[in-house]
């Protein structure tokens, strides 16, 4: 087993490479991609687990359309936790994650105004008309903002096109989600441990 993104290039390499020192013998471009895996396997862990405590943190997929056409339900968004203290207050147009007391979900929409002195947040997904306030949701608290979604030249970071595969399986059995994330899980950290063996076995 292998990391994710790895698995057909160092199956390559291995055909040139002992297999006990490939990590030495495999060239830097080898070890460059070998380690860019390993951030998306480790980032994937991490989202693993904070979906499986309810949280959004890692690769979240949006409900419904109300982000659209910048993020619909066939992409997967990158949502890192968001921490007052050090990222700041959210500013006009930040995407955010949040908890409604009116929703059964996450919430991610867009930050539409600032209330005077920092009392709250009105939101309000770019495909709806109305700010979510003006529809009933109350004003949205700094203590119910959980994530917050990089933007990189007005764009969110995301993988297109890969969530309408997690909404099939979760409305095929909502179950499935949590034997999924452990199945993930258990595979990620033993493909972790082979590959750091093998490391250490060729550094011998």
């Amino acid at each position: 087993m292998h990391s994710p993104l790895f698995f057909v290039w160092i199956e390559l390499k291995v055909m040139y490479t002992d297999n006990r020192d490939w990590w030495y013998r495999g060239g830097e471009e080898l070890r460059i991609i070998y380690v860019l895996s390993w951030v998306v396997t480790i980032f994937a862990i991490f989202s693993v687990v904070s979906h499986a405590a309810g949280l959004p943190w890692g690769l979240d997929a949006i409900h419904g359309s109300s982000m659209e056409p910048l993020i619909t339900e066939e992409d997967i968004v990158v949502v890192v936790p968001y921490i007052s203290t050090i990222m700041g207050e959210p500013e006009r147009g930040d995407i955010i994650v949040f908890r409604s007391d009116r929703t059964r979900y996450m919430v991610m929409h867009r930050v539409y105004d600032i209330l005077d002195g920092n009392n709250g947040y009105i939101t309000k997904g770019d495909n709806i008309e109305r700010p979510d306030q003006e529809m009933g949701m109350e004003v949205i608290e700094s203590k119910a903002i959980y994530g917050f979604v990089p933007q990189i030249f007005g764009h969110p970071l995301m993988i297109p096109k890969i969530g309408i595969l997690t909404h099939a399986f979760i409305e095929f059995n909502p179950v499935f989600r949590y034997y999924l994330s452990g199945f993930i899980l258990v595979f990620l950290v033993i493909s972790l441990v082979i590959d750091s063996k093998r490391i250490f076995m060729g550094k011998n």
